[in-house]
């Protein structure tokens, strides 16, 4: 597994999955449409959405980017990208914000972009890995770094069928 595989799996995805934590700390599941620089996600999100108002008051997320059923093999050892991350919002006023919503418009549709960019509730949020891992099938996991490099894989215990013989 390379770091090169990664992006090329990550780079097939137009939105992630995202899950955080309300302030009375219950997890809660969602997806919102993504870019990135660098290494660095970016979404623009609502905070009358409950996963925005939960990036405003715990920053700690983790992203997901999975397979799509229709095209997996085997559900068991489905493809995946799991990323720890911590999320910051992007002040309208700070340069990274114009840079950013310009890439969104390539991305997609520049008119809409543009439209939730003019609403208040619209927040931009910078979503920095921390950590993560990859799983491309059976025996075939790995860890990655902050910058999404392929660190080490990750070996477990199957001798005995997972603990069940």
């Amino acid at each position: 597994m390379t770091t090169m595989e990664v992006e090329s799996f990550l780079e097939t995805f137009q939105t992630l999955v995202m899950a955080s934590l309300t302030p009375d700390r219950e997890p809660h599941a969602s997806t919102a449409p993504y870019v990135r620089l660098g290494n660095d996600f970016y979404i623009l999100i609502s905070t009358v959405a409950q996963h925005g108002r939960n990036l405003l008051v715990n920053p700690n997320i983790s992203l997901l980017f999975v397979e799509d059923e229709s095209q997996c093999v085997q559900p068991f050892a489905r493809k995946r990208v799991t990323i720890e991350a911590v999320a910051s919002e992007i002040s309208r006023v700070d340069e990274l914000f114009a840079r950013v919503i310009e890439r969104f418009k390539a991305h997609f549709d520049p008119e809409l972009v543009t439209s939730l960019t003019q609403m208040g509730d619209f927040h931009l949020f910078k979503l920095s890995p921390k950590s993560g891992s990859v799983v491309m099938g059976f025996g075939k996991a790995y860890r990655l770094d902050e910058n999404l490099e392929v660190m080490k894989q990750i070996m477990g215990q199957h001798q005995r069928g997972h603990g069940n013989g």
